[in-house]
């Protein structure tokens, strides 16, 4: 077992782990001394390259660091299925070409994957609109398919976690159908109301809320003679959770999935909006320059967003959750929630600040999402630091740089400061959340609204395409530079494919001897690692505020062990005579991971009284020679138990 590389040796007749920094030797209640200390003997006579053969029968692998549980320190790979694989060359992708790539996934080093909506669905926002909660879109494949996709994942330890839009249906839905048709039972579904008369006595809507995606939050339904209300597209009515059913029911979803189909987790869609303020008040204006009564930013959303009736549910979720996992004996079933809101409000989704109430098992940090080619490494630890510093004890951090709906991270701040923030993101403690394609750096794709699929952005004739569009991000995955970048066999693409794939794909950067794609797989290895740490210092260096400087650590009974740290040169000009200590007021370094533009090389020693960064050049680093000497003494320390075990039973 490796703990540099986290994993078991698989089942091919022989192995290679270059590099061996640290090999935990697990001895068992029942110690075999002879095949044990002799594995351990291998290893200490040569530890740069170790070869095993058949060595399956003991080798174990842990989820987490010790104490942990699977999700505490993992990474979660966010796969938008529409453009991940494509097996059946309709230009779209599916459930059977997510199978088709899980080996890539399980290489990756990833702890999980999330996959956007899959859900029965008329594509109006692109999966988000639900006309079934239990079956799989035809698009994507069927039921059978998603069982075998979670046991193809489950035998390479791999979690699967679905999206869940509690928020709202699509208006093909069920549910809406009988609501507008006053079904018995059904009348209270959604959120009805009866217009208000102007001084011509026209009716108008009850007040002036405005949707996420412009223009009032209200449609008028000529069936049932009231407004219903939809905080996103007209074809996105939001359910009434004043109504016990729809609790009900939608727990009941939850469970179909988590429960009944051994889905490991939920990423819980457009939380903040779940319940409004029963009176139907209106907001009040933002004063948010740039903006007309068209748009959601005119309004400051006081009574639409974050209300206490929405925490209580989320609260409500967990406590159903927890119980799935304890009487169903199943590992643990999770949720995250998605609130781009204050983190004091980003904080409630948690649970409260001393833990009495809990609620998501982690709300997404979205804070680097706002980083641009402007931003500086202050910016970064400004960031960093208001999540450490806030974010109560008992919680987990989690990172991200990007989402189906946020521009590519390497477009917004360029592709040379791409192996530097995924050093970050690996980095730092917590959950890590990956958007599938920023283990390649691939950039925005190039879409025209006449090719464009967001149903948000291509109406008003264009008019608010560019700077409204999430089609940009969510263009094909890209394979390998052959006809639509392998993402298909067929003749055309749900999107078009980014003309940037033929330099920019996976099979180039398995080829290359360094790139994107193998530095990421490294930093996924060096998480292992990573995950005891509980000390972490950040800082600009120097007060430089282009030099990113972070460690982390251990502090047992007053010395500083275990100790990796991170540097980053956000700049684009090279940075001389840097001088790093870390925490053990140590200068000299040890390469672990260097990005692709940097002159160092893994195992390379450098003196940190004075050395050059160059432009957008990050390393994570260790100190020489650290894990051999453990290595070295633990091997020591277990064959003296060896020897007293075989002396006194003789």
């Amino acid at each position: 077992y490796s703990k540099s590389q986290n994993q078991c040796f698989d089942n091919s007749d022989s192995d290679v782990i270059r590099e061996v920094e640290v090999v935990n030797i697990l001895i068992l209640s029942e110690m075999v001394p002879g095949g044990l200390v002799f594995f351990a003997v291998i290893l200490a006579v040569n530890c740069d390259v170790v070869k095993v053969r058949n060595f399956n029968d003991f080798v174990f692998t842990s989820d987490a660091g010790e104490g942990k549980d699977w999700w505490e320190t993992a990474t979660i790979y966010q796969i938008y299925p529409r453009s991940f694989k494509d097996s059946n060359n309709d230009g779209i992708g599916d459930l059977k070409g997510i199978i088709e790539k899980l080996d890539y996934i399980r290489d990756l080093g990833v702890t999980a994957i999330w996959l956007s909506p899959i859900y029965k669905s008329p594509q109006a926002d692109q999966g988000y609109d639900i006309s079934d909660f239990r079956n799989i879109d035809d698009d994507y494949g069927t039921l059978e398919d998603f069982l075998n996709l979670v046991e193809e994942a489950h035998n390479r330890n791999i979690k699967v976690i679905l999206d869940f839009v509690p928020n709202h249906t699509s208006d093909q839905h069920e549910w809406f159908l009988k609501s507008q048709n006053r079904t018995e039972g059904y009348e209270d579904y959604y959120v009805w109301e009866d217009g208000r008369k102007d001084e011509n006595g026209t009716t108008t809507p009850p007040n002036n809320w405005i949707s996420v995606f412009k223009y009032s939050a209200w449609t008028w339904n000529e069936q049932r003679q009231q407004y219903y209300l939809h905080q996103f597209l007209p074809q996105q009515p939001d359910l009434n959770y004043r109504s016990e059913r729809v609790v009900k029911e939608m727990k009941d979803v939850l469970s179909f999935w988590l429960d009944t189909n051994n889905v490991d987790g939920a990423r819980i869609d457009a939380i903040p909006h779940l319940v409004e303020v029963k009176n139907l008040t209106d907001e009040p204006l933002s004063n948010a320059e740039g903006y007309t009564d068209i748009d959601y930013e005119y309004l400051d959303h006081i009574y639409t967003k974050n209300q206490p009736e929405t925490f209580q549910i989320v609260y409500d979720w967990r406590a159903h959750l927890d119980n799935i996992t304890r009487t169903k004996n199943v590992s643990t079933r999770i949720f995250m929630t998605e609130a781009a809101a204050d983190l004091e409000d980003v904080i409630k989704y948690y649970g409260s600040t001393d833990g009495s109430q809990l609620g998501a098992y982690f709300s997404f940090n979205f804070y680097f999402l706002g980083l641009t080619q402007d931003s500086t490494a202050e910016d970064v630890a400004n960031i960093i630091n208001e999540w450490l510093t806030n974010l109560p004890s008992i919680y987990k951090f989690n990172w991200l740089l990007g989402n189906h709906d946020n521009h590519r991270i390497a477009s917004k701040v360029g592709t040379e400061r791409v192996d530097g923030l995924n050093m970050l993101v690996s980095f730092l403690p917590g959950v890590q959340i990956t958007y599938n394609g920023e283990e390649i750096g691939m950039e925005n794709g190039n879409v025209t609204c006449e090719e464009g699929q967001d149903g948000s952005a291509i109406k008003d004739n264009c008019t608010h395409y560019e700077s409204s569009s999430r089609d940009y991000e969510r263009t094909p995955f890209q394979w390998d530079d052959s006809d639509n970048a392998g993402f298909t066999d067929g003749n055309s693409t749900w999107l078009p494919v980014s003309d940037k794939y033929t330099e920019c794909n996976v099979a180039s950067q398995l080829a290359a001897e360094k790139s994107h794609l193998k530095i990421y797989t490294q930093l996924q290895q060096i998480r292992s690692d990573l995950k005891d740490q509980d000390q972490i210092d950040v800082e600009n260096p120097d007060g430089n505020k282009y030099l990113l400087h972070i460690s982390r650590y251990n502090f047992v009974s007053s010395n500083v062990t275990n100790i990796y740290d991170y540097v980053f040169n956000v700049g684009s000009e090279a940075v001389e005579d840097v001088q790093l200590t870390n925490a053990a007021e140590q200068t000299t370094f040890k390469v672990v991971v260097s990005s692709i533009n940097s002159t160092w090389n893994t195992g390379d020693i450098i003196n940190g009284t004075s050395f050059t960064l160059q432009p957008y050049e990050s390393l994570i680093l260790t100190t020489p020679d650290s894990g051999a000497a453990l290595l070295r003494s633990s091997i020591l320390f277990y064959c003296l138990l060896a020897f007293l075990y075989i002396i006194l039973d003789f």
